[in-house]
Protein backbone atom coordinates (compact mmCIF):
# COMPACT_ATOMS: atom_id res chain seq x y z
CA UNK A 1 0.00 0.00 0.00
CA UNK A 2 1.33 3.44 -0.92
CA UNK A 3 0.20 5.29 2.21
CA UNK A 4 3.21 7.21 3.53
CA UNK A 5 1.40 9.01 6.33
CA UNK A 6 0.19 8.45 9.89
CA UNK A 7 -1.84 10.95 11.90
CA UNK A 8 -2.87 9.15 15.11
CA UNK A 9 0.22 8.84 17.30
CA UNK A 10 1.10 9.52 20.93
CA UNK A 11 4.20 10.72 22.76
CA UNK A 12 5.45 11.29 26.28
CA UNK A 13 3.14 14.31 26.44
CA UNK A 14 0.40 11.77 27.20
CA UNK A 15 0.75 7.98 27.43
CA UNK A 16 3.31 7.40 24.69
CA UNK A 17 6.78 5.95 25.22
CA UNK A 18 8.81 8.30 23.02
CA UNK A 19 9.30 12.03 22.75
CA UNK A 20 7.92 14.02 19.81
CA UNK A 21 11.43 14.33 18.38
CA UNK A 22 11.96 10.57 18.55
CA UNK A 23 8.62 9.94 16.86
CA UNK A 24 9.29 12.49 14.12
CA UNK A 25 12.79 11.12 13.49
CA UNK A 26 11.43 7.58 13.22
CA UNK A 27 8.68 8.66 10.81
CA UNK A 28 11.18 10.51 8.63
CA UNK A 29 13.54 7.51 8.51
CA UNK A 30 10.58 5.37 7.37
CA UNK A 31 10.07 7.67 4.42
CA UNK A 32 6.79 9.21 5.50
CA UNK A 33 5.73 12.34 3.66
CA UNK A 34 3.13 13.38 6.26
CA UNK A 35 3.15 12.77 10.00
CA UNK A 36 0.81 13.92 12.75
CA UNK A 37 1.01 13.66 16.52
CA UNK A 38 -2.33 13.59 18.33
CA UNK A 39 -1.81 13.76 22.08
CA UNK A 40 -4.70 12.83 24.35
CA UNK A 41 -6.80 15.72 25.54
CA UNK A 42 -7.32 16.00 29.28
CA UNK A 43 -8.83 12.63 30.26
CA UNK A 44 -8.53 13.07 34.01
CA UNK A 45 -12.33 13.05 34.37
CA UNK A 46 -12.16 9.29 33.70
CA UNK A 47 -8.54 8.29 34.41
CA UNK A 48 -6.71 10.69 36.74
CA UNK A 49 -3.45 11.97 35.29
CA UNK A 50 -4.10 10.91 31.70
CA UNK A 51 -4.01 13.46 28.92
CA UNK A 52 -2.81 17.03 28.63
CA UNK A 53 -3.86 19.96 30.75
CA UNK A 54 -4.29 23.27 28.94
CA UNK A 55 -0.82 24.31 30.12
CA UNK A 56 0.75 21.08 28.87
CA UNK A 57 -1.10 21.42 25.57
CA UNK A 58 0.43 24.85 24.99
CA UNK A 59 3.94 23.45 25.57
CA UNK A 60 3.19 20.45 23.34
CA UNK A 61 2.14 22.75 20.50
CA UNK A 62 5.30 24.84 20.80
CA UNK A 63 7.50 21.74 20.66
CA UNK A 64 5.74 20.43 17.56
CA UNK A 65 5.83 23.83 15.86
CA UNK A 66 9.61 23.87 16.30
CA UNK A 67 9.90 20.36 14.84
CA UNK A 68 7.73 21.37 11.89
CA UNK A 69 10.03 24.28 11.13
CA UNK A 70 13.04 21.99 11.39
CA UNK A 71 11.57 19.46 8.94
CA UNK A 72 10.05 21.99 6.54
CA UNK A 73 10.47 20.84 2.95
CA UNK A 74 11.30 17.29 4.03
CA UNK A 75 8.17 16.04 5.80
CA UNK A 76 4.84 17.67 6.59
CA UNK A 77 4.19 17.68 10.36
CA UNK A 78 0.69 18.20 11.75
CA UNK A 79 -0.30 19.14 15.30
CA UNK A 80 -3.33 17.19 16.45
CA UNK A 81 -5.28 16.16 19.50
CA UNK A 82 -7.38 13.13 20.36
CA UNK A 83 -10.58 14.26 22.03
CA UNK A 84 -12.81 12.00 24.06
CA UNK A 85 -16.51 12.21 23.34
CA UNK A 86 -17.31 12.97 27.00
CA UNK A 87 -14.26 15.06 27.80
CA UNK A 88 -13.20 18.69 27.42
CA UNK A 89 -12.81 20.09 23.92
CA UNK A 90 -9.28 21.43 23.52
CA UNK A 91 -8.02 22.93 20.29
CA UNK A 92 -5.31 21.87 17.86
CA UNK A 93 -4.89 21.89 14.08
CA UNK A 94 -6.93 18.73 13.77
CA UNK A 95 -8.94 16.59 16.15
CA UNK A 96 -9.70 12.89 16.32
CA UNK A 97 -13.06 12.17 17.92
CA UNK A 98 -12.92 9.01 20.03
CA UNK A 99 -15.11 7.31 22.59
CA UNK A 100 -12.96 5.77 25.31
CA UNK A 101 -15.57 5.66 28.03
CA UNK A 102 -19.27 5.66 28.81
CA UNK A 103 -21.15 7.21 31.69
CA UNK A 104 -23.25 4.83 33.77
CA UNK A 105 -25.00 5.63 37.04
CA UNK A 106 -22.85 8.71 37.47
CA UNK A 107 -19.56 6.85 36.84
CA UNK A 108 -17.23 7.13 33.87
CA UNK A 109 -16.24 3.64 32.70
CA UNK A 110 -13.24 3.21 30.39
CA UNK A 111 -13.62 0.50 27.75
CA UNK A 112 -9.90 0.23 27.00
CA UNK A 113 -8.08 0.41 30.32
CA UNK A 114 -7.71 -3.30 31.14
CA UNK A 115 -9.80 -6.35 30.33
CA UNK A 116 -10.09 -7.20 34.03
CA UNK A 117 -11.53 -3.79 34.89
CA UNK A 118 -13.95 -3.80 31.98
CA UNK A 119 -15.27 -7.29 32.77
CA UNK A 120 -15.75 -6.25 36.38
CA UNK A 121 -17.60 -3.08 35.39
CA UNK A 122 -19.85 -4.88 32.90
CA UNK A 123 -20.83 -7.30 35.65
CA UNK A 124 -21.29 -4.56 38.20
CA UNK A 125 -23.14 -1.95 36.13
CA UNK A 126 -24.69 -3.84 33.21
CA UNK A 127 -25.41 -7.15 34.94
CA UNK A 128 -22.94 -8.94 32.67
CA UNK A 129 -24.86 -7.88 29.55
CA UNK A 130 -22.27 -6.81 26.96
CA UNK A 131 -25.00 -5.90 24.49
CA UNK A 132 -26.43 -3.43 27.00
CA UNK A 133 -22.95 -1.91 27.19
CA UNK A 134 -22.88 -1.82 23.38
CA UNK A 135 -26.12 0.15 23.26
CA UNK A 136 -24.75 2.72 25.71
CA UNK A 137 -21.37 2.82 24.02
CA UNK A 138 -22.65 3.42 20.51
CA UNK A 139 -25.30 5.88 21.69
CA UNK A 140 -22.40 7.86 23.12
CA UNK A 141 -20.26 7.30 20.01
CA UNK A 142 -23.06 8.67 17.85
CA UNK A 143 -22.66 12.07 19.52
CA UNK A 144 -18.91 12.46 19.01
CA UNK A 145 -19.32 14.99 16.19
CA UNK A 146 -21.94 17.00 18.08
CA UNK A 147 -19.72 17.17 21.16
CA UNK A 148 -16.27 17.63 19.63
CA UNK A 149 -16.60 18.80 16.00
CA UNK A 150 -13.75 16.42 15.24
CA UNK A 151 -12.18 15.86 11.83
CA UNK A 152 -12.61 12.09 11.80
CA UNK A 153 -13.79 9.18 13.97
CA UNK A 154 -11.12 7.28 15.88
CA UNK A 155 -11.28 3.49 16.50
CA UNK A 156 -15.07 3.35 16.05
CA UNK A 157 -15.63 -0.03 17.75
CA UNK A 158 -13.08 0.35 20.54
CA UNK A 159 -15.34 -1.47 23.00
CA UNK A 160 -14.36 -4.69 21.16
CA UNK A 161 -10.68 -4.26 22.14
CA UNK A 162 -10.71 -7.28 24.48
CA UNK A 163 -13.10 -9.38 22.40
CA UNK A 164 -10.69 -11.22 20.12
CA UNK A 165 -12.39 -14.35 18.81
CA UNK A 166 -15.75 -13.32 20.29
CA UNK A 167 -14.51 -13.92 23.81
CA UNK A 168 -17.19 -11.83 25.50
CA UNK A 169 -19.88 -11.21 22.86
CA UNK A 170 -20.83 -11.91 19.25
CA UNK A 171 -19.90 -8.94 17.04
CA UNK A 172 -22.22 -10.19 14.27
CA UNK A 173 -25.31 -10.35 16.48
CA UNK A 174 -28.07 -7.81 15.82
CA UNK A 175 -27.94 -6.64 19.43
CA UNK A 176 -24.42 -5.39 18.73
CA UNK A 177 -24.59 -4.50 15.04
CA UNK A 178 -27.80 -2.46 15.11
CA UNK A 179 -26.64 0.21 17.59
CA UNK A 180 -23.23 0.26 15.89
CA UNK A 181 -24.76 0.91 12.48
CA UNK A 182 -27.10 3.56 13.85
CA UNK A 183 -24.07 5.45 15.20
CA UNK A 184 -22.10 4.89 11.99
CA UNK A 185 -24.91 6.28 9.83
CA UNK A 186 -25.20 9.39 11.96
CA UNK A 187 -21.46 10.10 11.88
CA UNK A 188 -21.17 9.30 8.18
CA UNK A 189 -24.06 11.67 7.49
CA UNK A 190 -22.02 14.35 9.26
CA UNK A 191 -19.33 13.80 6.61
CA UNK A 192 -16.71 12.29 8.89
CA UNK A 193 -14.12 9.80 7.63
CA UNK A 194 -13.64 6.69 9.76
CA UNK A 195 -10.24 5.60 10.94
CA UNK A 196 -8.88 2.16 10.14
CA UNK A 197 -6.86 1.82 13.31
CA UNK A 198 -4.17 -0.81 13.89
CA UNK A 199 -3.29 0.16 17.46
CA UNK A 200 -4.77 -2.88 19.18
CA UNK A 201 -2.89 -5.11 16.74
CA UNK A 202 0.50 -3.61 17.58
CA UNK A 203 -0.22 -4.03 21.29
CA UNK A 204 -1.31 -7.66 20.94
CA UNK A 205 -5.02 -7.32 21.74
CA UNK A 206 -6.45 -7.93 18.27
CA UNK A 207 -5.44 -9.64 15.05
CA UNK A 208 -7.52 -7.25 12.91
CA UNK A 209 -7.93 -3.48 12.82
CA UNK A 210 -10.85 -1.37 13.96
CA UNK A 211 -13.51 -1.24 12.56
CA UNK A 212 -14.36 -4.88 11.94
CA UNK A 213 -14.75 -6.25 8.43
CA UNK A 214 -18.53 -6.32 8.76
CA UNK A 215 -18.68 -2.68 9.84
CA UNK A 216 -16.25 -1.59 7.11
CA UNK A 217 -18.40 -3.25 4.48
CA UNK A 218 -21.43 -1.41 5.78
CA UNK A 219 -19.49 1.85 5.79
CA UNK A 220 -18.59 1.35 2.14
CA UNK A 221 -22.26 0.75 1.31
CA UNK A 222 -23.06 4.05 3.03
CA UNK A 223 -20.55 5.84 0.79
CA UNK A 224 -18.19 6.43 3.71
CA UNK A 225 -14.54 7.44 3.67
CA UNK A 226 -11.53 6.00 5.49
CA UNK A 227 -8.19 7.17 6.85
CA UNK A 228 -5.38 4.82 7.96
CA UNK A 229 -3.74 5.36 11.34
CA UNK A 230 -1.58 3.31 13.70
CA UNK A 231 -2.53 4.85 17.06
CA UNK A 232 1.14 4.27 17.79
CA UNK A 233 2.39 4.81 21.33
CA UNK A 234 6.01 4.12 20.39
CA UNK A 235 8.38 4.88 17.53
CA UNK A 236 8.46 1.17 16.63
CA UNK A 237 4.77 1.02 15.72
CA UNK A 238 4.32 3.93 13.33
CA UNK A 239 2.30 2.71 10.32
CA UNK A 240 2.00 -0.69 12.01
CA UNK A 241 0.05 -3.25 9.98
CA UNK A 242 -0.86 -0.85 7.19
CA UNK A 243 -0.43 -3.51 4.50
CA UNK A 244 -2.94 -5.76 6.26
CA UNK A 245 -5.27 -2.83 6.86
CA UNK A 246 -5.01 -1.86 3.21
CA UNK A 247 -5.94 -5.36 2.04
CA UNK A 248 -8.92 -5.35 4.38
CA UNK A 249 -10.08 -2.00 3.04
CA UNK A 250 -9.67 -3.21 -0.56
CA UNK A 251 -11.63 -6.39 0.17
CA UNK A 252 -14.42 -4.24 1.62
CA UNK A 253 -14.61 -2.21 -1.59
CA UNK A 254 -12.56 0.89 -0.80
CA UNK A 255 -10.28 2.19 -3.52
CA UNK A 256 -8.97 5.38 -1.91
CA UNK A 257 -8.20 6.85 1.50
CA UNK A 258 -8.07 10.31 3.05
CA UNK A 259 -4.88 12.12 4.00
CA UNK A 260 -4.61 15.47 5.70
CA UNK A 261 -3.19 18.23 3.57
CA UNK A 262 -1.13 21.22 4.70
CA UNK A 263 -3.38 24.14 5.50
CA UNK A 264 -6.35 21.98 6.44
CA UNK A 265 -8.83 19.57 4.90
CA UNK A 266 -8.31 16.22 3.21
CA UNK A 267 -6.98 14.89 -0.04
CA UNK A 268 -7.88 11.47 -1.46
CA UNK A 269 -5.20 9.09 -2.67
CA UNK A 270 -5.67 5.69 -4.35
CA UNK A 271 -4.93 2.52 -2.45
Amino acid sequence: MNIKADFHTHTTWCDGKNTPRQMVEAAFKMGLTDFGISGHADFSFCEPGLGMTDQALACYKRELEALREEYAGRMNIYIGIELDCLGPVQQAEYAIGSTHCVEKNGEFISVDNTEELLVRDVERLWGGDWYALARDYFETEATVWDRTHCDWVGHFDLMAKFNEGGKHFDETKDDYIEPALAAMRRLNDAGLPFEINTGAMSRGYRSIPYPSRLLLRELKLMGGRIIFNSDSHSDRNICYGFDQAGRLAWDCGFRSACLLKPGGGFREIPL
